[in-house]
């Protein structure tokens, strides 16, 4: 079953955006978008994952993660209304799936 549809994001106050990086661990891998309006708050319990993503701070994850983070962020996708937040998940979506593939990428998220 999906988790309920929230339609708005309680935790990170009215669509606040993040830039999500995918860098290797030095940093100095360049791909990167800005993402807003797509998270569960903090209080959507069914996604372990995304709802730990600090909207203030950095969130980052590591190769073992994305498994879990691809699941959930599956369910996310119709939170994408518009062309810009439907590139950002898909562009965020394939970052990810870089970084399942390899142990020496990470998928940075830093709020504001």
């Amino acid at each position: 079953m999906r988790p309920p549809i929230s339609p708005v994001i309680h935790s990170f106050g009215n669509r606040m955006s993040l830039v999500v990086k995918l860098e290797d661990d030095l940093g100095e891998r360049s791909d990167w978008i800005i993402l807003h309006g797509v998270l569960p708050s903090r209080d959507e319990r069914a996604f372990n994952c995304l709802r730990g993503i600090d909207p203030y701070g950095k969130t980052v994850f590591n190769h073992l993660q994305m498994e879990k983070f691809l699941e959930e962020w599956e369910l996310v996708k119709d939170r994408a209304h518009d062309d810009s937040q439907r590139e950002a998940w898909q562009k965020v979506r394939e970052m990810a799936q870089s970084c399942q593939q390899d142990r020496d990428l990470f998928l940075r998220f830093v709020g504001n």
